[in-house]
């Protein structure tokens, strides 16, 4: 019951910004600019904020993020494999791979983190989650450079797996933990006022975002969304216990995990010649999914 009460109050904001939609609260002409503010700017003040503050010295193991690094790499290579199988479309495969495996960081996976593991929680996941989305967006444009209609050059994937502002920011914050650089007040308490409304302007427009009427490809969309939201944190659980993560470092990183498909595999679908109706459907029920698979997640986690 426990991590049930941990997980409703995400997922009931979420429902809010679907509420908002239906409303006319939250209309297009306000979800577009609000995103761009979210992802450019909140989000990653929270998590350079975070980051920066975590003792990374203490909570980087490269044996655990490497645990957790080979969960996906192998979910992402049964995600090709299953594609395939599937019969399914070289576009449509790229978007299915990254279904698979792509969370939803940022916006989701970090919420969950905070609201359900605490300061801490959201400290570790915060040095996990910079290792993940350099991983889960170099497959992504692996994938979809390989079967999308669109393959970009080498300086443009290179600049599409780095150049992020969630990346840029977990990056800059694990340079700054690592070398315990001092941070201004000034500086700590604007970032802190900015990033505070990262998280629920997140989960918001997620909400916002949802549509029912997405909900096609019953059998792709089933698969991925059993491939990201059960195997993929279950696989990564195994292998961090294997190599001797327990308590709060194994649920933050599980709950990374296994947090739904990032809105980002509908993006990059349409910039980069993948399934943007398959993206879409899979984002959705990916994330109405996650609220009784991140219960399951930090319940087996321990957390």
């Amino acid at each position: 019951m426990e991590p049930l009460l941990r997980v409703l109050p995400v997922f009931a904001v979420i429902l809010l910004g679907l509420a908002g939609k239906r409303l006319g609260l939250l209309p297009d002409s306000f979800q577009d600019p609000a995103n761009r503010l979210a992802y450019y700017l909140a989000v990653p003040a929270l998590i350079f904020l975070t980051v920066a503050a975590a003792p990374f010295r203490e909570v980087f193991r490269p044996d655990w993020i490497g645990a957790a690094l080979a969960a996906t790499i192998l979910c992402w290579l049964a995600a090709l494999a299953l594609s395939r199988a599937l019969g399914l479309a070289p576009g449509s495969r790229a978007t299915f791979a990254q279904a698979s495996i792509h969370s939803n960081l940022g916006y989701i996976g970090l919420a969950i983190a905070y609201y359900g593991l605490g300061d801490r929680g959201l400290q570790v996941a915060g040095v996990f989650a910079a290792f993940f989305m350099l991983l889960n967006n170099a497959l992504s444009v692996v994938a979809l450079s390989r079967y999308g209609r669109s393959a970009p050059g080498p300086a443009a994937l290179a600049g599409r797996v780095v150049f992020q502002p969630v990346i840029l920011a977990s990056l800059a914050g694990l340079a700054w933990s690592w070398f315990r650089l001092p941070l201004p007040g000034l500086a700590a308490e604007t970032l802190r006022i900015l990033g505070s409304m990262g998280l629920p302007l997140a989960l918001l427009l997620i909400g916002a975002g949802l549509s029912l009427d997405t909900l096609r490809h019953p059998l792709p969309v089933g698969a991925a969304v059993l491939l990201k939201n059960l195997a993929l944190p279950a696989l990564g659980a195994l292998f961090l216990t294997l190599a001797g993560a327990r308590g709060l470092e194994r649920a933050a990183a599980v709950v990374l995990l296994g947090s739904p498909s990032a809105t980002l595999t509908l993006v990059m679908a349409r910039e980069m010649g993948g399934d943007a109706g398959l993206g879409a459907a899979a984002v959705t029920a990916s994330t109405l999914a996650s609220a009784a698979t991140l219960t399951l997640c930090l319940a087996l986690a321990g957390a």
